[in-house]
């Protein structure tokens, strides 16, 4: 489909900026290495090891999910 200009494009053109995206994080916050992970109920806090996200850690004092800290 042509728009008359000979560019081959379509009509509306677009600026190519795509949807984009935030960062792999949900949420996108994306904290870096360093932190803390909290329990969210009983408030119990350790330190974030690189590469394990919080969520994968049972709180060592109730056995709930962590959470990452902010």
């Amino acid at each position: 489909m042509s728009n008359g200009r000979g560019s081959g494009q379509r009509p509306g053109g677009g600026q190519g900026l795509g949807r984009g995206g935030r960062g792999r994080q949900p949420g996108g916050f994306g904290l870096g290495p360093s932190g803390e992970c909290t329990c969210p109920k009983c408030g119990t806090k350790v330190p974030h090891q690189t590469g394990i996200p919080c969520y994968e850690l049972k709180c060592p004092r109730c056995g709930q999910p962590m959470t990452r800290g902010r």
